[in-house]
């Protein structure tokens, strides 16, 4: 919130969209990996947040993860995000993603159960500062 209070705007990444290892989808909760394609490009610290995403001239509402997803693997860092009432294959295609608020810091869980109980948390979370909004 500090850093687009500073911009006047929303922080914005720019990335294309890659295969990821299907994991999300298996959760229940999809999600588009992103690369940046912008190399200098500073990237927000690790979490989980709400974002704005713009992609082919519509925009959707989600959350996106930033880090190095310690539950799984913990190997390198990824930006992978999950938008709502969205299901298509878009892989190879542009996307913006604007970040809104930070939800939570990022986190180590003992099992996959316990990830996806907490994205569904975090998915509630995401939902009502939306209709706060």
């Amino acid at each position: 919130e500090k850093a687009n209070t500073y911009l006047g705007s929303n922080f914005l990444l720019t990335g294309t969209i890659v295969k990821g290892k299907g994991l999300g989808k298996d959760l229940g909760f999809p999600t588009a990996n992103l690369k940046i394609d912008e190399h200098y490009k500073l990237i927000p610290n690790k979490g989980v947040y709400l974002v704005r995403a713009f992609y082919n001239e519509n925009n959707y509402l989600g959350m996106m993860n930033i880090g190095n997803r310690p539950t799984i693997d913990g190997e390198s860092q990824t930006q992978e995000v999950h938008l709502f009432d969205f299901n298509k294959s878009i892989y190879g295609d542009p996307i913006k993603v604007c970040f809104l608020e930070k939800i939570r810091d990022e986190k180590k869980f003992d099992s996959l159960e316990e990830l996806k109980e907490q994205l569904v948390k975090d998915q509630e979370n995401c939902k009502r500062i939306i209709s706060s909004l």
